[in-house]
């Protein structure tokens, strides 16, 4: 990577005075959780897994560029009639049907097998991700043999030494009509043969993604076998066959929506699955994502929708995995035959010689996140969303997508910690390319002009601040709020803002709840109504026109 140049161009300068900046605060104190690294796992399909495609060791290295925590095996759907020692190569047709003809069946070459999974995982350096076929045994009236066949799994993976710490349990009997009461008792047919032979292996199973509107469900399913699960797949597909590239900027944040279904952000999403697990007297049970993609839309008809308009939009969700603290994720798949064909919502394309999409690169900015610690940040612009790592105490990443269509000017100030220099600059644009960009300093802030349409990833070296341990003295010596707490209403003075000031309110997932404009003379008080906020702790954020901001903590009680 060439080092980043910082030069004060013309154009920079005249960029950066086009318009009022927008403000990006991103606040060192308030951390909130590490970023997973098994959030950026990704699907296989063992059946379309031929051996040319990772003979020559480049999709292993690939897997390694986008930071991938795991690799899913043997599929999705295609789990329920995974038999691993009798494979087919046809991954939707069960060989224990007794109408099962084999005549069709492909060579070895053209699918994956177990070994060679393992081999790829190891390759890659990623966890191995196992499924269990829990449904042939049930379907064709062979209980005992596919119990004994998910245990000769397991002993085999123990012989060979392979170290499998993450087991799934099939995979959305929910739309083959199962109810939860047979789903569960399955997963207890199965679970103490499991832990026999995988005792420290996490089990995860799989219910609908509508729990919201599926709470009796759950909670039949996890009083019978909840006991025994540590994780509760869902599968995100966003709108499906509803999505567009105007109706994703239409609504910031995305929200996980569908003809079926109207829930919140996927940041909401994971929060209320957390307070549901509690409710239900399973808190240990962790929400994961192990099926996540654009579901097929009208981009499909659209002419001017590209792979780079797909990978922006992706990059949002996996953004709001990021926000939200989920700790399992997996694309939805690596790879499909005859892509070109499809909605190219894939990390490689089989259809240009399995060469790396747009999908590829935003993933090879997020690797940077993972394992560092979530801090609060907010920009002043809600089309500009913000993202903020802190990693050591010494690096900051700042993620921004610009859900604009223009270039946008932003500043970037970092409370409790001092910037010390920028390593990266590098933004994600059409038609898919990454790109320096030039970033200025500006007094204990930098101020950069980013492309409409974009995300864009800004790593600072960081040093902590003498007065990191003071932060709420650091925001108050600019800014005062009282009462505080408060129910009704607060009063907000500044010493720094001049005139017409902007003020944004975020509630703990940086979600803003309330904006406005405020007249704030220099010295001068105003009032804010706070009443309609729930209990809870927000930042405030106020801007004026010439580029000044103040922050604080406010308490609603």
């Amino acid at each position: 990577m060439k080092s980043i140049r910082f030069i004060l161009t013309l154009f920079l300068s005249v960029a950066l005075n086009l318009s009022a900046q927008v403000q990006v605060s991103v606040l060192g104190t308030q951390k909130q959780h590490t970023i997973s690294p098994m959030i950026q796992g990704f699907g296989l399909i063992y059946c379309f897994e031929a051996d040319d495609i990772y003979g020559d060791g480049d999709m292993a290295g690939l897997f390694k560029e986008v930071g991938a925590g795991f690799l899913r095996y043997p599929g999705g759907a295609v789990t329920t009639m995974y038999h691993w020692n009798d494979l087919n190569g046809q991954g939707w047709l069960d060989s224990w049907n007794g109408s099962y003809d084999r005549i069709n069946d492909p060579p070895p070459e053209d699918y994956m097998d177990l070994d060679e999974y393992m081999a790829l995982c190891v390759a890659a350096d990623t966890e191995p991700m196992l499924g269990i076929n829990l449904s042939s045994g049930r379907n064709y009236n062979r209980q005992e043999d596919g119990l004994n066949e998910a245990v000769a799994l397991l002993k085999y993976c123990n012989e060979m030494n392979y170290d499998v710490k993450y087991l799934y349990l099939d995979n959305e009997n929910h739309h083959k009509k199962w109810t939860p009461e047979e789903y569960g008792m399955q997963i207890l047919y199965y679970v103490d043969s499991i832990k026999k032979y995988a005792p420290e292996a996490k089990l995860i199973g799989n219910w609908t993604d509508k729990f919201r509107t599926n709470k009796s469900s759950f909670t039949t399913l996890l009083n019978i076998a909840g006991d025994h699960m540590d994780y509760m797949d869902v599968h995100w597909y966003w709108k499906w066959t509803e999505g567009s590239w105007n109706e994703w900027i239409a609504k910031t944040p995305m929200e996980n929506e569908t003809e079926w279904y109207d829930g919140g952000t996927f940041v909401e999403e994971i929060k209320y699955f957390n307070e549901l697990m509690k409710e239900l007297g399973k808190p240990h049970i962790k929400l994961a994502s192990m099926e996540w993609n654009l579901g097929p839309g009208k981009y499909a008809e659209d002419p001017l929708h590209n792979r780079f308009k797909t990978a922006l939009m992706q990059s949002e969700m996996q953004m709001q995995m990021m926000q939200g603290g989920l700790e399992i994720g997996s694309l939805w798949s690596t790879q499909w035959p005859n892509d070109a064909e499809s909605d190219f919502r894939f990390l490689v394309s089989s259809s240009n010689n399995y060469e790396p999409t747009p999908t590829a690169e935003f993933f090879k900015l997020y690797k940077h996140a993972l394992n560092g610690v979530l801090v609060d940040s907010h920009s002043t612009d809600s089309k500009v969303l913000v993202t903020s790592i802190i990693k050591d105490d010494t690096k900051a990443f700042v993620y921004i997508l610009n859900k604009n269509n223009v270039a946008t000017s932003i500043n970037v100030s970092l409370y409790a910690y001092n910037f010390l220099s920028v390593s990266q600059a590098l933004t994600f644009k059409d038609p898919g390319v990454v790109e320096e960009i030039s970033v200025l300093e500006n007094n204990s802030s930098y101020s950069a002009v980013i492309p409409g349409y974009s995300l864009t990833m800004l790593e600072f070296d960081i040093g902590l601040s003498d007065e990191s341990n003071k932060l709420g003295m650091v925001q108050n010596a600019h800014l005062q709020i009282w009462p505080n707490p408060a129910s009704e209403n607060i009063l907000v003075r500044s010493n720094i803002l001049e005139g017409t000031s902007k003020y944004n309110i975020y509630n703990i997932l940086g979600k803003q709840v309330l904006d406005g404009m405020i007249d704030l003379g220099t010295g001068a008080s105003v009032s804010l109504p706070v009443y309609q906020l729930p209990e809870g702790s927000y930042h405030i954020v106020l801007s004026d026109e010439n580029g000044h901001q103040s922050s604080g903590k406010l308490m609603v009680n």
